[in-house]
């Protein structure tokens, strides 16, 4: 009897729910076709401090734009504890995480109203004094505030940068203008999530930082949490983390290819023309059809 009373129990237990199929997280996704330049403008210490611990964590890089009379010396006047970045702190960034050193001029000047010599002067000289500090080419230049014109534009390609960054949406296309490329800034007021979804959403993408700090008070301060939450998220997605510099490599490998391809093409329609030149058709006697 009792035998016929468990029989009855489990015959009315519910039929086990089968398991649900997992469903691969949005965060883990593979976007090894995406690239991320860190641009950080100006050279902060903070930089040093909250910014480098996680390069070297993430095996990441940035484009550093430097000031160059401000290397070592000077302190913003929004922030008079902050210092910027020497010398030696420099090198260690480059030697540990390979960083591209970029211009931001030698004053943070707004070059388009400074009469030619002027600016002339902040665009080469800067140039020259950073190769020479750190041994290492200079081919990216970034506008201080953004400020530029078609003047300048000038005067920064003739001082012999291959490209230069502006403050700017957009995508970035080298084949339509080097010397403008736009990016997204980092303000104090950006959301993370807002970030992840404008990387999702683009193939390359150049982020503009300026100081990363736990607490973020000026507009241009972006919070280090976040910070380090978007490498981290950038690093499990699978995001290629490149400079300035190896998007313009980049570009000028896939220019060279495209104009490589475009002469092996000219030169077999041109090889094909002279074939059918050569053949003495009546001599073949081909039967044209009637």
């Amino acid at each position: 009897m009792l035998h016929h009373i468990l029989a009855l129990l489990l015959a009315a237990q519910p039929a086990a729910t089968p398991a649900a199929p997992q469903i691969p997280s949005l965060d883990t996704l593979d976007m090894t076709d995406h690239s991320v330049v860190l641009s950080v403008d100006d050279g902060y210490h903070s930089v040093y401090e909250n910014v480098y611990p996680l390069l070297k964590e993430y095996g990441m890089t940035i484009t550093l734009a430097l000031i160059g009379n401000n290397i070592g010396e000077g302190r913003p006047s929004y922030r008079p504890s902050e210092r910027f970045l020497n010398e030696a702190e420099v090198r260690e960034l480059m030697d540990s995480c390979h960083i591209e050193i970029a211009s931001h001029t030698l004053s943070h000047a707004f070059l388009t109203r400074l009469d030619s010599a002027a600016a002339w002067h902040e665009i080469s000289a800067s140039k020259r004094l950073l190769e020479s500090l750190f041994a290492t080419e200079v081919i990216t230049f970034v506008y201080p505030y953004g400020d530029m014109n078609a003047r300048v534009r000038r005067m920064v390609r003739r001082a012999g940068y291959r490209l230069a960054r502006a403050v700017r949406p957009g995508r970035p296309n080298f084949w339509a203008d080097p010397y403008r490329i736009p990016e997204i800034e980092l303000r104090n007021y950006t959301r993370l999530a807002d970030v992840e979804e404008y990387v999702q959403r683009h193939d390359v993408t150049v982020i503009l930082l300026h100081r990363i700090v736990p607490r973020a008070r000026v507009y241009t301060e972006w919070r280090k949490s976040d910070f380090a939450a978007l490498l981290g998220w950038l690093h499990r997605r699978r995001v290629k983390i490149v400079t300035l510099g190896d998007l313009y490599r980049n570009w000028w490998r896939e220019k060279v290819t495209q104009s490589l391809l475009d002469q092996l093409a000219a030169a077999s329609r041109q090889r094909q023309d002279w074939l059918f030149e050569q053949v003495n058709v009546d001599a073949t006697r081909t039967l044209h059809p009637r």
